[in-house]
């Protein structure tokens, strides 16, 4: 099973020009290896483990994990990332079969026909261009309003879908792409730079296929890397899936400076 993880802050499409030449070839390169990896792959549906920005989570209602099951997402109109408004296929009978099977493990995902897709995951679905006939399951995670659904749960959360997946009954070539991530700060002091110590350390323990390191950080140490940081859960999702698989490195940008961010895309082929 093909499984791939990326950053998707929205400077990257908004102000392309800040960062250096260097930063953005590396970039674009990372998401281009994405697309082809799910194009020679065959996939027909991508499940996509995302964060969102008070979208569709709302203080007044806040599950931990939520399942977009329409035949269609529409995008949340973002020009000002010049982030493209055009609906996403989706892929009801899987998202149905998802919902059921997760039930069966112990979860109680929630699930929507009306999510609006914003820039945590139409960002990385048009960088990596996305053809408009692969179907897409997102996968919201609550990264917004604490408390949050601990990291080993997510742990859990990933191998579950994996599990799912290897049972389906639907036949469908099937990849998992996680987004965000993974240390800044959104709407609060320190945006201007990230935390690239944490940064290494969780990347390092993903990178060594090492689970427990990944989810043994504490909920005070990711919220000082800034509080967008907490989107490493959909990271840790993305990896528990494809366990015991390692990653390899698509691109490692500890700071971009003028995105005031780093940048990182891994990678891991699974066998299903």
């Amino acid at each position: 099973m093909l499984v791939a993880a990326t950053v998707h802050f929205p400077y990257m499409t908004a102000w392309p020009e800040r960062a250096s030449a260097e930063h953005q070839a590396a970039t674009q390169q990372g998401f281009q290896r994405i697309g082809e990896e799910i194009v020679d792959a065959g996939i027909e549906t991508l499940i996509v483990v995302t964060s969102e920005h008070i979208v569709n989570l709302q203080p007044r209602m806040v599950p931990a994990f939520t399942i977009g099951a329409g035949g269609w997402h529409q995008a949340f109109p973002e020009p000002q990332f010049k982030l493209s408004a055009r609906p996403w296929r989706g892929d009801p009978e899987l998202a149905r079969e998802l919902v059921e099977q997760l039930y069966q493990r112990g979860f109680d995902p929630a699930h929507s026909s009306e999510l609006q897709l914003d820039h945590g995951t139409t960002l990385p679905l048009q960088q990596i261009g996305l053809s408009a006939a692969v179907a897409v399951v997102p996968v919201i995670i609550n990264t917004l309003f604490p408390p949050f659904p601990t990291f080993d749960r997510c742990r859990a959360l990933g191998e579950a879908i994996a599990d799912a997946l290897r049972e389906s009954g639907l036949d469908r070539h099937v990849a998992i792409l996680g987004t965000g991530g993974i240390s800044h700060a959104v709407g609060s002091p320190g945006m201007e730079k990230n935390d690239p110590l944490f940064d290494s350390e969780f990347l390092d323990a993903l990178r060594c296929g090492d689970l427990t390191r990944a989810c043994g950080f504490s909920e005070a140490r990711v919220d000082a890397a800034g509080n967008g940081s907490h989107e490493i859960r959909n990271w840790i999702v993305a990896a528990a899936a494809a366990a015991p698989a390692r990653p390899s490195v698509l691109t490692q940008i500890a700071f971009a400076s003028g995105w005031n961010s780093g940048v990182h895309q891994l990678i891991w082929n699974a066998a299903r």
